[in-house]
C-alpha cells in the first residue's frame, strides 16, 4: 500500500480512537460549564424539561438527515441515477459521525463518496456529487453568516459578550470568511497553487517538522481536491442547474433548521426566546467554531457556545442548555452514526464472498478516480502541479 493510500484510509480502530478523544474534550467542556454555571443540572431538573419540546428537538436534528439525503439524491438524479432518502440518510449519518470524530470535521465528506460508490456511482460521480454538495453548504452557511454578523455586531442590542470573547469571535468569523473566499478563488484559479499555496506548505520552517514526502502528499491532494471541486461545479453550472439550484435551497434549509434546535430547547427549559436571535447567535457560533482543531469541535464547542448564550440564557440554566444541545447536535449523531458504522463493519466482515478484504474504511483515493470513467464531461485534471524545491 502506497503512502498516499495509508493517508486516505481511516481504520476502525483509528474511528475509535478519535471517538473517544472527541467525547473526552466535550465532557470536559462540558463539565468546565457547569461548574462555573453552579445549580440547576440535576436530573431532577433535567426530568423536568417539556419532552415534547424534546421530542421536537430530536425531530429536527433527523429532518437535516432528510435534508441531506434529498441534497445527494438530487445530484445523483441529474446524472441519470437514483438514490433512496433512507440510504441517504444513512450515508448523511455515517459521514456526519466520521466528521465528528476527525480534527476540523473534515473525514466526512470522504466517507460519505466512499459510500456513494458502494452505491453504484463510479467515483467521479461520487466525488463530483459531494463536491458539489459541500460547496453549496459552504455558500449558504456563509450568506446567512454574513447576515447574522452584521446584525449582531451592528444593530443588535440585546445581546453583548465578554470583551475577549468578542475578539476571538471575530477571529474565527474572519478565519472563515477569508479560509471559504479563498478556497473558491483556488477552484477558479487552480493554476495559483504553485505561486499560493506551495510556498506556504513547503518550505524550510515547514520541512523541520515534517518530511518532503509528506508535505508533497499534502500539496497533491489540495491540487487534486481543488480541481474536482472545480470541474464538478462548472459542470453542474453549465449543464444541471436545476439540481444545483434545489440543492441550495437545500443547503438553506438545513442550516435554518439546525439553528432552530437551540430555541427549542430553551422553550422545553421554560424559557420563550425570540426565534430570530437564537438562530442568529446559533450561526455566529457555527462560522466561528469551523476550522477548530478537535474532533467535532470538542470542548470548544461546550466552551464557545455558554459564553455567546451567556447573556441571553439564565446563569443557573447555561449549563443544561448546552448539555442538552449538544446531547442533540454531537452526542445524537455519534451514537446513531457508530452503531451504523458498527453494523456496516459486521456485515462486511461476515462470511461471505467479500471475505479476505482489510477492514479499514477507504476513502475515495485519486488513483481510483483517475482510472475510472466519468459520465461527467470535464476538462482533464490529470496535469499535476510542479513542486518547487525549498529555498
Amino acid at each position: 500500500m502506497s503512502e498516499e493510500q495509508q493517508t486516505r484510509r481511516r481504520t476502525p480502530a483509528q474511528l475509535r480512537r478519535s471517538a473517544l478523544i472527541g467525547v473526552v474534550f466535550s465532557v470536559l467542556g462540558l463539565y468546565v460549564v457547569l461548574q462555573f454555571t453552579g445549580g440547576r443540572t440535576s436530573w431532577k431538573e433535567f426530568a423536568q424539561i417539556d419532552p415534547a419540546m424534546l421530542a421536537i428537538a430530536c425531530g429536527l436534528v433527523v429532518v437535516t438527515w432528510l435534508f441531506d439525503s434529498l441534497r445527494m439524491r438530487a445530484l445523483i438524479r441529474s446524472l441519470g441515477g437514483d438514490l433512496d432518502i433512507l440510504t441517504g440518510m444513512r450515508i448523511s449519518i455515517m459521514g456526519a459521525f466520521v466528521s465528528n470524530v476527525t480534527p476540523f470535521d473534515s473525514g466526512g465528506e470522504p466517507m460519505q463518496a466512499y459510500l456513494l460508490t458502494a452505491k453504484g456511482l463510479n467515483a467521479g460521480q461520487s466525488t463530483a456529487v459531494i463536491a458539489v454538495k459541500t460547496i453549496c453548504n459552504a455558500l449558504a452557511r456563509f450568506t446567512l453568516g454574513i447576515a447574522a454578523s452584521i446584525w449582531l455586531f451592528g444593530f443588535a442590542d440585546f445581546w453583548s459578550i465578554p470583551k475577549a470573547m468578542y475578539v476571538l469571535l471575530a477571529i474565527g468569523i474572519i478565519l472563515y470568511f477569508v479560509v471559504f473566499a479563498f478556497s473558491l478563488y483556488l477552484i477558479f484559479h487552480p493554476e495559483k497553487i504553485n505561486v499560493i499555496v506551495v510556498p506556504v506548505v513547503r518550505n524550510k520552517f515547514t520541512l523541520k517538522f515534517f518530511k518532503p514526502e509528506t508535505l508533497d502528499a499534502v500539496l497533491d491532494r489540495i491540487d487534486h481536491e481543488l480541481r474536482e471541486f472545480r470541474n464538478a461545479l462548472q459542470e453542474f453550472m453549465e449543464n444541471k442547474k436545476s439540481a444545483l439550484w434545489k440543492v441550495m435551497w437545500l443547503s438553506y434549509a438545513w442550516w435554518i433548521t439546525i439553528t432552530i434546535v437551540p430555541a427549542v430547547i430553551l422553550v422545553g427549559l421554560g424559557i420563550t426566546p425570540k426565534f430570530t436571535h437564537i438562530m442568529g447567535i446559533t450561526l455566529i457560533f457555527y462560522l466561528a467554531a469551523a476550522y477548530a482543531p478537535t474532533p467535532g469541535s470538542s470542548g470548544a464547542a461546550e466552551l464557545g457556545f455558554s459564553l455567546l448564550f451567556s447573556s441571553v440564557v439564565p446563569h443557573g440554566l447555561i449549563g443544561l442548555f448546552v448539555t442538552v444541545w449538544r446531547a442533540f447536535t454531537y452526542y445524537l449523531n455519534l451514537i446513531v452514526g457508530g452503531v451504523l458504522m458498527a453494523v456496516s463493519m459486521i456485515k462486511k466482515n461476515m462470511p461471505s464472498e467479500k471475505q479476505g478484504r482489510s477492514d479499514e474504511i477507504p476513502q475515495p483515493q485519486s488513483e481510483a478516480r483517475a482510472r475510472e470513467s466519468d459520465t461527467i464531461s470535464t476538462p482533464s485534471s490529470g496535469a499535476a502541479h510542479t513542486i518547487p524545491p525549498a529555498s
